[in-house]
């Protein structure tokens, strides 16, 4: 097997990658495809199936790496051609992975083959196929190249403020200052850059939607909704489900979120002055922000997960050793936060941007739930099993959110309290917001013609179903719907959002439990963590003792435990 990558590592900056080559690796696929067609024994076609893994490895580990390097820093030249030529040659890499799995659903020896690597896996490559033929290579070419285009546009941003240049990520310390002049000034930089973009940023959208709605025609589908589920690999539910789901989050969750909203509102106090930049203000006397810089932040996570538990730590502290962190925001560097399950490397990597706000907690342990499930689950032979389906991924990620809150104390000293409330809180008022940027992209793929105008007004109406307290006096852009340009998921995972609040569901009744039994909890949350994506959603909550986030009553149960753990603080006496 060519590997692209040196696969001994003391610290992940030192990792050589080469440049891909596309002769190489497509004549490396035709090896493994022959080999498949030709086995004699299934003991050949199982050998020659589990060199198809190694493939994927391969190819997964040099596209991590590359992405990893590239989003660090957009500006170097080097892992910015190298992103190109990846967008460029991975549909054909696509093409090869596809004839593969087609000769591996043809193979005479597939009952032998279900057998030694199970049904699911087979179910899963179905689906996939489903998803790719050879027609649609240039479109994806050209949904690649559109989606590095947005990513670029928008880490180029350097906005002037106070004699310095800033990127959006590091602006967030200005935006959600407690001297609300530089709150608004910050705000309205900020919301300046994306409305002097605001045809640009709406064409790449438009591009996009055209090309995978053109992509979806040529593969047999209707519009690219279905398409975008199949290739999630949404085995079980659709989008009547997420229909169903959004209309249940406006029945139990918007009133419980526009009450958290309205008590904030009394509580800052501007009245009928409320305005779309004082909703970051949740206290009067200022949010909650970590006590001391990022290092400090890491060296108490450290210190926490030695506590909570042995296995979290030996993951943590490994992660901190060899470097597979990158956290402070700068500019040049994507935006964003993320985890990548480097599998040839058998590491996680976490990329966040950090800037002084209580987000910077919310992002190391929400991407460190990420990382622990990649390791626990890094093991599986069948790589599709390593991590659950895209919408439980967040399960592990925000549940890990809340189990760590025994330790908030660590982070935020005496304001932990404060950080709890807001938090829990802020955790509620998300779930409307994620439902608008699912309903959105849904009603963008079926109405494929709509301009760009068309979809912000449409985004704008959303708003006032799911946020109708939101007020946007001042500011035409966000009045006229643009906030949504401001959502990479949107240009770059398409459909995925919803997963969010699915998770995010999942999260408060791993909090609820937590609250009566931390260690037990643990112990079922890292159960969770290894059954990985062994089972499809439904089949994987059942096996792991988790109720449907999706069914009204879960999310009915979750309102009125969230409620009754709010009504134990009393957030004026939390504001002094």
């Amino acid at each position: 097997m060519v590997q692209h990558f040196t696969k001994d590592f003391k610290y992940l900056e030192d990792v050589e990658i080469k440049t891909p080559d596309k002769q190489e690796i497509l004549e490396k696929a035709k090896d493994i495809q022959n080999a498949i067609r030709q086995a004699e024994t299934k003991e050949e076609a199982i050998q020659a199936v589990k060199d198809y893994f190694a493939f994927e490895d391969d190819i997964q580990t040099m596209a991590s790496l590359i992405y990893i390097r590239h989003t660090i820093d957009t500006r170097d030249k080097r892992y910015d051609e190298l992103s190109n030529l990846l967008n460029e040659i991975s549909p054909e890499i696509d093409q090869a992975t596809n004839a593969i799995e087609q000769d591996i659903l043809k193979s005479k020896f597939k009952k032998d083959l279900e057998e030694r690597f199970h049904d699911l896996f087979f179910r899963q490559i179905e689906l996939r196929n489903k998803t790719f033929s050879d027609e649609i290579i240039p479109d994806l070419v050209e949904e690649n190249k559109l989606q590095t285009e947005y990513v670029n546009l928008i880490s180029s941003a350097l906005i002037q403020y106070k004699g310095n240049e800033y990127s959006i990520s590091q602006m967030g310390k200005f935006t959600s200052s407690l001297d609300r002049e530089e709150r608004r000034e910050a705000s309205k930089l900020v919301w300046d850059f994306y409305q002097k973009n605001d045809e640009k940023i709406g064409d790449i959208y438009s591009r996009m939607v055209q090309v995978r709605t053109r992509i979806a025609n040529r593969l047999g589908y209707k519009d690219f909704v279905q398409l975008g589920y199949d290739r999630m690999g949404r085995l079980d539910w659709n989008q009547e489900d997420a229909k169903e789901y959004r209309e249940k989050i406006l029945e139990y969750i918007v009133p419980l979120s526009e009450k958290i909203k309205k008590d904030q509102r009394e509580r800052i106090g501007y009245g009928k002055d409320h305005r779309y930049y004082d909703d970051v203000i949740f206290y009067k006397t200022g949010n909650p922000t970590p006590k001391g810089n990022i290092q400090d932040l890491v060296k108490a996570a450290e210190k926490m997960y030695r506590e909570l538990s042995p296995i979290a730590s030996h993951y943590f502290d490994f992660m901190v050793e060899h470097h597979c962190m990158d956290l402070e925001a700068k500019p040049g560097k994507a935006g964003g936060g993320y985890m990548d399950y480097i599998s040839g490397l058998k590491t996680a990597f976490i990329f966040s941007n950090s800037n002084g706000t209580s987000g910077d907690v919310d992002t190391l342990t929400h991407e460190f739930g990420h990382a622990l499930q990649g390791f626990l689950g890094g093991e599986e032979e069948v790589p599709s099993y390593r991590s659950p389906g895209m919408e439980c991924c967040e399960m592990h990620s925000m549940s890990m959110e809340f189990i760590t809150y025994p330790w908030m104390d660590y982070f935020f000293k005496e304001d932990a309290d404060k950080y709890k409330y807001q938090h829990l809180a802020d955790a509620i008022t998300f779930i409307p917001y994620g439902a608008i940027v699912d309903a959105f992209q849904t009603y963008c793929y079926q109405n494929p013609s709509l301009t760009h105008k068309e979809r912000k007004a449409y985004w704008r109406e959303l708003e006032k179903q799911y946020l109708p307290s939101k007020d946007y006096t001042g500011n035409e852009f966000l009045m006229s719907g643009g906030y949504w340009m401001r959502q990479h998921h949107i240009f770059e995972n398409p459909l995925y959002y919803l997963d969010y609040t699915i998770a995010q569901v999942v999260a408060l009744e791993f909090f609820q439990e937590s609250r009566e039994d931390q260690k037990k909890t643990f112990e079922k949350y890292i159960a969770f963590d290894k059954l990985a994506g062994t089972y499809p959603f439904r089949d994987l909550l059942k096996k792991a003792n988790i109720s449907n986030p999706m069914d009204g009553d879960t999310l009915k149960n979750v309102s009125q435990s969230v409620m009754q753990y709010l009504s134990k603080f009393d957030p004026e006496k939390l504001d002094k």
